[in-house]
């Protein structure tokens, strides 16, 4: 099986059971008629708990989501025009819970060549002679470039499907992606050296990183059951680079068994055979330590208990939930574990809880009827823990399709299932009175009868947003920024990026202007601001170590307003310790074995 992330999963059959790795968790089961005859596939996906459906030949038929709602696909066939599918086979639609289909045609070669949504917007794709995908063309007629095997970033090598980057609807260069010899990836960035990650691949199996903030770090790793795991990092490389932790083990399935971070702080997990993470305990060995045990229905994958202790082994949390057959909340209850009543109580539910029980329940439809239910799983009522009130909050939905108002707001236009109102406890009702063809809402009535009125672009982007006939509307650069809003009033601020799409200029409708500086890594460095004759009035800058931790502002007039440049203004695991004002003043604080902010002292080291 194939996965949409690119991962492969391989299943044996074993005693008429099919069967993937350990660390694996997905499901596959076979469909057979009263012969024998495989008729179909089922595939469960554990991360999602969506169940797929698939036909004998391993076309995917359905996707049910874990609400019930089922997203159809259906193939061309031999009496399809070739002018829209050269063979049979090709997926045609895909249509979702609502009736909104996508529809798809190809090229003589079997490539997709246009995708049309359900409000008639088309994006169109453009193939190079080796069948390499190399424009699409969005509905609003902006076009995106691909761009594959440049000799500058394949270190001359003739890598014919490398993706080497891609140029924007403004034609400007986006991504550019480099490789070896091999064809693996060594370097990816934005725009100009912007966020640019460089990777080495060592003969000892390990990869050493170079991040966009100039910090380098090691990857070590461990392969258990045929699946890459980080084990290992060499030094912290900040927040933004993904690797909290300085090492890491798993135990034989390839779960994750411990952590640890830079401040050698142990957090050891256990999985059982389902993949499911039976117990977590944080800092560990520690007068921190905490510990959370998780009861599951390893059928739908959802907890049914779960409790949390201290290092004394006392309780200091406890949660129940309550399922419907398709794993949807009936019921979540929050427990105190110092109330002997509450502690003793199974939640459900229907009934009364006892006091220290704060409970939230939840109904659903539950078969098609022709008075509220126009979809199985649908949202009926949610209703809060409160019991002196109440606390419940209703939703009703609209039962059959009305196109003819598509896309004026407030015209008939609905697709059964869309939402129509909410009422809250106190029985104010919004109403959703129209949506476009795409499934967008139109128009939106308040509790007293105020219109919100809503367009959109080609692209699906926020046009206008009416309140009552006052009117915001909205630019976007061709690749899907915020440029402009004008308020209602006429006045306009506009929005400027630099070409890695990162906010660099705020500009008002007199002129006057806040300009942003930015590092490789995306840092502010410096922000000013600036009338319209081009003085400026205020300017701030900032610097940042090689983690991207700050550890200086200076203000306009060169006062330093905040230093945390110190070796030990830091811990390892990043947390701030240590600073002084402008004023010299320092502040000093203490974080637990959970990185818990413990302890703050101001004017530490002073005498006062």
């Amino acid at each position: 099986m194939f996965r949409p992330d690119g991962l492969q999963v391989t299943f044996v059959l074993q005693n008429g059971v099919w069967t993937t790795d350990p660390d694996v968790s997905d499901r596959l089961t076979t469909q057979t008629d009263a012969t024998g005859t495989i008729i179909g596939w089922l595939y469960f996906d554990a991360g999602t708990r969506n169940q797929e459906a698939y036909d004998a030949n391993g076309h995917l038929l359905s996707i049910t989501d874990t609400n019930g709602l089922v997203t159809t696909l259906s193939y061309s066939t031999a009496s399809t025009p070739t002018s829209i599918a050269p063979s049979t086979g090709l997926l045609l639609t895909v249509t979702d819970p609502h009736g909104r289909s996508l529809n798809f045609t190809y090229n003589a070669q079997g490539n997709v060549a246009t995708v049309a949504e359900p409000d008639g917007g088309v994006l169109s794709y453009s193939y190079d002679t080796n069948g390499r995908l190399v424009t699409v063309t969005y509905p609003d007629a902006k076009t995106r470039q691909y761009v594959y095997n440049e000799s500058t970033l394949t270190g001359g090598n003739n890598l014919p499907n490398a993706l080497t980057g891609d140029i924007d609807e403004s034609g400007t260069r986006f991504t550019s992606i480099g490789y070896n010899a091999s064809g693996q990836a060594t370097m990816s960035m934005l725009a100009s050296n912007i966020d640019k990650t460089q990777v080495t691949y060592n003969s000892a199996g390990t990869t050493s990183v170079t991040y966009p903030t100039g910090a380098q770090a090691t990857l070590g790793f461990v392969i258990p059951n045929g699946s890459m795991h980080t084990s290992s990092v060499s030094a912290p490389c900040g927040a933004a680079c993904g690797q909290p932790n300085a090492a890491a083990t798993f135990d034989s399935n390839g779960y994750p068994a411990s952590t640890t971070d830079w401040n050698g702080n142990v957090t050891a997990t256990t999985y059982d055979a389902n993949g499911l993470l039976d117990e977590e305990v944080d800092a560990q060995g520690t007068a921190n330590q905490r510990t959370t045990t998780t009861t599951w229905n390893t059928a739908l994958r959802v907890p049914l208990t779960r409790v949390v202790q201290n290092a004394a082994g006392a309780t200091v949390s406890s949660t129940q939930w309550v399922y419907n057959s398709t794993g949807q909340i009936l019921a979540r209850c929050a427990i105190d574990p110092t109330n002997s009543a509450a502690s003793g109580y199974s939640c459900a539910a229907t009934g009364t809880v006892p006091a220290g029980v704060r409970r939230w329940t939840s109904t659903y439809c539950t078969a098609v009827d022709g008075t509220q239910c126009p979809i199985i799983g649908l949202l009926l009522s949610s209703t809060g823990p409160r019991t002196d009130l109440t606390q419940t909050t209703t939703y009703s939905y609209y039962l059959d399709s009305a196109t003819n108002g598509c896309p004026t707001p407030g015209g008939a236009c609905h697709q059964p299932g869309d939402l129509y109102q909410i009422t809250d406890p106190l029985g104010h009702v919004t109403t959703y009175a129209s949506y476009d063809a795409d499934g967008r809402p139109t128009r939106i009535t308040d509790a007293n009868g105020i219109n919100t009125d809503l367009t959109y672009t080609p692209r699906g982007w926020l046009a206008s947003r009416s309140v009552d006939g006052a009117t915001t509307t909205f630019g976007y650069t061709p690749y899907g920024a915020v440029s402009s809003v004008t308020d209602p009033d006429g006045v306009t601020t506009t929005y400027g990026y630099d070409a890695a799409h990162r906010l660099v200029k705020v500009t008002d409708a007199q002129g006057n202007y806040v300009q942003y500086t930015l590092d490789a890594a995306g840092n502010k460095t410096a922000e000013q601001v600036v009338d319209a004759s081009g003085t400026a009035h205020r300017s701030l800058s900032r610097t940042f170590n090689a983690l991207g931790q700050l550890t200086s502002v200076v203000d306009g007039l060169n006062h330093t307003v905040f230093n945390a440049s110190t070796a030990g203004s830091y811990d390892a695991d990043g947390n701030l310790v240590q600073s002084s004002d402008g004023l010299g003043i320092q502040r000093r604080q203490s974080y637990d074995a959970l990185n818990r902010l413990v302890q703050t002292i101001d004017n530490y080291n002073g005498t006062n």
